[in-house]
């Protein structure tokens, strides 16, 4: 019964947030120029009528050459905002163990069981920390959302029972394959990564790395075991947001500060050397490829080809559930930030880029 009721519920919010009750107005705080005025009014105001308020863009920053050129929000949304970054969380668990590995913290070769020992929850021992961190946990886990509830390991985390102690339910799961032998996204091993640097550096790690990034205000909530939720419960504004973007171009292109280990980025923007392929039914998806809690700026199925045609082939970014994204171009010097609340509808980043990256170059 509890399970029907949770259903229903589920269904309902996913129904009627997609009907849009008041009005829309943006209010823009920057745009350098006539032509990032108008594609500022485009991507909030226009591409709301457009889509019958399916796509609501809540927050839209564009950083070039550590410059803030466009930067406009809606209604009572502004620059001191935390909205929620759903699963950009996770990529913010990249530079979160990036820290704890400089300060010798942690180990990505160690098992994940010899942190997490003393918990009363048991892996097995050939599950390492870098399993987790390229997604190759081989946990079977199951990441289905609204439009599939039944089952969902994600929901049971976020808005069940298992939200009093993620890891304790984790830890009674099956395997589905050997660690590091096959590539899936999950949000078991994101806030499995979130336990580990919970017990390796102390559960107030968010604030040192953030503190050291160069931000002081955001919200990482917890389960029941103060275990922040890694996976989708992070909040930021979209300057902080953009504030690490620019960070990880100077720590990989610019002036490294030391936070992160020599070649970091290199070792971690990378897909993780699996032994298991995409199965061919998937292979013919356009899809991303995945490296260390980060997409890579390419096709799965087609390294040579780039996912976002109008950056450069170094370019990675993190998107979230709803509408979020963090796109990041080194070479352009390049972060672009947008937070939305899209229901049954989809903000078009790569026609948002391919107006915006003329207008930058004039």
């Amino acid at each position: 019964m509890r399970a029907l009721v949770f259903l229903f519920f589920i269904c309902f919010l996913f129904t009627s947030c997609g009907r849009e009750t008041f009005p829309y107005s943006a209010r823009i705080q920057v745009a350098d120029g006539e032509a990032l005025q108008s594609l500022s009014r485009w991507s909030t105001e226009g591409l709301f009528r457009e889509s019958n308020g399916k796509v609501r863009t809540n927050a839209i920053l564009v950083l070039h050459k550590g410059k803030i050129c466009v930067e406009a929000y809606f209604s009572e949304f502004g620059p001191e905002t935390l909205h929620p970054t759903w699963s950009i969380s996770k990529f913010l668990l990249n530079g979160a163990l990036a820290e704890a590995v400089t300060s010798g913290k942690v180990n990505l070769d160690d098992p994940v069981q010899s942190y997490l020992g003393n918990n009363n929850v048991f892996f097995a021992e050939n599950l390492k920390v870098k399993d987790l961190l390229f997604f190759a946990s081989g946990l079977d886990w199951k990441e289905r959302y609204e439009w599939a509830p039944v089952n969902s390991d994600i929901l049971e985390i976020l808005y069940g029972s298992a939200h009093s102690d993620m890891i304790g339910y984790i830890s009674k799961l099956g395997f589905s394959y050997k660690p590091g032998e096959n590539v899936a996204y999950s949000s078991a091993d994101s806030n499995l990564l979130s336990a580990v640097l919970s017990k390796a550096s102390g559960k107030d790690f968010p604030v040192r790395f953030f503190k050291s990034v160069g931000i002081d205000s955001f919200v990482w909530e917890k389960d029941g075991k103060d275990i922040p939720v890694a996976s989708s419960y992070a909040y930021l504004s979209a300057r902080d947001l953009a504030i690490l973007g620019r960070f990880y171009i100077e720590e990989g292109w610019g002036s490294p500060s030391g936070l992160f280990p020599k070649n970091w980025i290199n070792d971690t923007f990378h897909e993780h050397s699996s032994s298991k392929k995409r199965p061919w039914y998937l292979s013919w998806l356009p899809l991303p490829p995945m490296g260390g809690h980060v997409y890579l700026n390419r096709f799965d199925s087609d390294p040579g080809k780039p996912f976002f045609s109008s950056l450069s082939e170094d370019s990675f970014f993190a998107s979230g559930h709803w509408g979020q994204f963090l796109i990041v171009d080194p070479k352009k010097d390049l972060v672009i930030v947008r937070f939305g609340n899209d229901r049954g509808g989809r903000f078009p980043m790569k026609d948002f880029l391919n107006r915006l990256l003329p207008i930058l170059q004039e």
